[in-house]
């Protein structure tokens, strides 16, 4: 689980443009999460341009990515 949110984190940090990780948790909160990497947007905003869905995605995919490099 910790590599996993790791690499949420490492490819926010990498990017970009990205909004700032504000928390990593790997504690299960709810159900359905065994863990967590909270980014808070630094502004309100409506509508996102293809660049940033694109660089949302790689954030998600640091996950899998990070798991798939450790194991």
């Amino acid at each position: 689980m910790a590599y996993h949110e790791v690499g949420h984190a490492l490819a926010t940090a990498l990017q970009k443009n990205t909004d700032p990780v504000q928390k990593i948790t790997i504690v299960p909160k709810t159900m359905g999460a065994l863990g967590y990497t909270m980014q808070m947007p630094e502004e309100e905003k409506f509508l996102s341009t293809a660049q940033e869905l694109r660089t949302e995605l790689r954030t998600l995919l640091g996950g899998r990515a990070a798991e798939q490099v450790v194991f």
